[in-house]
């Protein structure tokens, strides 16, 4: 058994200095991210290597073209996923914490202008974006990453959220 795991590693490593960069710019192309995409290379670049020895895997990777490539894909889905339950629970917390806290945090000055009341007619997207940038000083990328939405998408929220409020305190 150590022969063959032996004569495998040397093949594994041959292998990956022929494929790993081909598979780092697939992954690239797909996540346009690069953290993720080394990810998701890594994970699946570990993963063959654990199951180098098998003779189906290493002929699979070797003679089924896109083989590895499609691993790759996958991974970077079952990244995505994970990334996008992760998010969805975060948001659901924050929006429980937000509801939760509403009434210790704001002040009688704050109370006497209403602005609770304003903030609860909002959108809850909104109202969580104006909690976190103003109660919590999150930057805009920080909210960005925590919502699962872009930079500037979250600055335009922000705005619109201002607005409404700006205009409900008109009235």
């Amino acid at each position: 058994m150590s022969e063959i795991l032996d004569g495998s590693q040397e093949d594994f490593e041959l292998w990956c200095r022929q494929n790993a960069e081909s598979l780092l710019r697939i992954a690239y192309r797909s996540a346009r991210n690069p953290v993720t995409a080394e990810d998701a290379v890594q994970k699946v670049l570990f993963r063959f290597w654990r199951h180098w020895g098998t003779l189906r895997l290493r002929e699979s990777v070797k003679t089924i073209p896109g083989y590895a490539a499609r691993a790759v894909i996958n991974q970077l889905r079952s990244i995505e996923r994970s990334d996008i339950r992760d998010r969805e629970r975060l948001t659901e917390w924050l929006r429980s914490e937000a509801e939760s806290i509403d009434g210790d945090m704001y002040s009688e000055v704050e109370w006497e202008l209403g602005i609770p009341q304003i903030l609860g007619k909002l959108n809850p997207t909104w109202k969580l974006i104006i909690q976190l940038r103003y109660l919590e000083k999150a930057t805009f990328s920080e909210i960005a990453d925590l919502l699962g939405i872009s930079e500037s998408t979250a600055r335009r929220y922000e705005k619109l959220a201002r607005e409404e409020v700006m205009k409900a305190g008109q009235e």
